[in-house]
């Protein structure tokens, strides 16, 4: 049996990546001294402000920008946790940036997701600012022996989304976002988180940015569909251990895996 230990953090990233860098250093701080191998951090960790706009997608950074740079030195500072946060990330030739989770080790980005479906919706274009992400293949990375992936926030409502992930490999499906609240958006979010656990018969992690900008609920849901941690709607940290039994035993007595007749393609 593998035993991955995490820490989930719903914090409210400002605009400034040097201030947000300092505000992040206590819970990774935190996280390390809890035993965990992995803290997640929510969408837009690098900097946020509140509106889309140009202001905002000029935040982004490239790959080797203060923000990766100093999640690098905070997991060599904590004995190697690996850090999970999404960012804005303009790599060279491109017009605009993409929206990407990366997770960070002491030797650097160890694994990225950038978000395929923006956030076009509710009155909202994130298209206007980010470019779409790539549709290859999935990047996976190990921890606490443990497959892990992830995806961003809107992704959340496309099921196959979560599928891929799976059938690259995941047990573990890590969700940084940034929720925004509106009429039955927190009942949404409770509800798509579950259902991608039970669909895909894996742990989904959440972590969302606090109230007003987001609608809360950072979580852990284990692949039955029960929540093992859950916040509300202001800031906070959840601790959460994953045990990899739990996965083997509910997708041994009920293998959907191999009960599937379709597969997923881009369109």
């Amino acid at each position: 049996m593998s035993t991955l230990r995490v820490t989930v953090v719903q914090y409210a990233p400002g605009p400034s990546v040097a201030e947000n860098l300092e505000q992040m250093g206590p819970l990774v701080e935190g996280a390390a001294a809890a035993g965990s191998h992995l803290v997640v951090f929510p969408e837009y960790s690098h900097a946020f402000s509140l509106g889309l706009g140009a202001a905002w997608a000029a935040t982004a950074e490239s790959d080797s920008g203060d923000f990766v740079s100093g999640l690098t030195q905070l997991s060599a500072r904590h004995d190697g946790i690996v850090i999970v946060a999404g960012m804005l990330m303009l790599s060279e030739g491109d017009a605009k940036p993409s929206n990407t989770q990366v997770a960070v080790g002491p030797e650097g980005i160890i694994a990225r997701a950038e978000k395929i479906h923006l956030y076009d919706a509710f009155g909202a274009t994130e298209s206007t600012w980010i470019r779409p992400g790539s549709l290859g293949e999935p990047e996976v990375f190990r921890c606490g022996g443990m497959t892990l992936a992830m995806m961003a926030c809107y992704d959340l409502r496309f099921p196959e989304v979560a599928r891929r992930l799976v059938d690259a490999g995941a047990q573990v499906i890590l969700t940084p976002a940034q929720w925004v609240p509106g009429e039955n958006k927190a009942h949404q979010f409770d509800t798509l988180l579950v259902a991608r656990a039970i669909e895909t018969q894996s742990f989904v992690i959440a972590s969302d940015h606090p109230a007003p900008a987001g609608v809360g609920l950072t979580q852990v849901i284990d692949p039955r569909g029960l929540v093992v941690a859950r916040a509300g709607e202001t800031p906070d940290v959840l601790h959460a251990r994953l045990d990899s039994d739990v996965l083997d035993e509910v997708r041994g007595a009920n293998p959907m895996a191999q009960a599937r007749r379709f597969g997923v393609t881009p369109l």
